[in-house]
């Protein structure tokens, strides 16, 4: 009986060789190129337009069936990618609307002259403000000294 069971073990392997756990397969599944595929139905008696339209649909077909699957929405890198994607249009849309509110070359410079009138305007004012105030002030502590307490 035991030498049944091995004769029995050697005819249920298969003679092909399995690779090695951590290995990779050297046969890696390669897509075709758009090139490709427009030269195969080109291949099959369709204008270059045509052929290039039918690969546009077959790749809407193929994108459609992993959306609609739902394989595409339990997927997290997909969820994870999806997530960044928001979070980067957002925080670009922040900044541009931070940008388009600030002035530019022509409006700095306007203000720039702008406020340095107002300075000079207030310049000029000041000493015929302060000075009736100073006199004011100086009669004032003169009336408050030459009154007898």
């Amino acid at each position: 009986m035991p030498q049944r069971v091995l004769e029995l073990s050697k005819m249920e392997q298969p003679n092909v060789k399995l690779p090695k756990v951590g290995q990779k397969s050297s046969a890696k599944l390669k897509f075709p190129t758009p090139k490709e595929l427009i030269s195969h139905y080109e291949s099959q008696g369709m204008d270059s337009q045509e052929a290039s339209m039918k690969v546009i649909e077959d790749l809407q077909k193929a994108l459609f069936g992993v959306v609609s699957s739902g394989k595409g929405r339990s997927d997290k890198i997909l969820a994870e990618s999806s997530k960044k994607i928001d979070s980067i249009g957002n925080r670009l849309t922040v900044l541009d609307m931070k940008l388009d509110s600030k002035p530019g070359y022509v409006e700095s410079l306007a203000i720039g002259i702008a406020s340095g009138a107002a300075l000079k305007g207030l310049g000029a004012l000041v000493p015929h403000i302060l000075a009736p105030l100073a006199q004011i002030l100086n009669s004032v502590s003169s009336a408050t000294k030459s009154s007898p307490q």
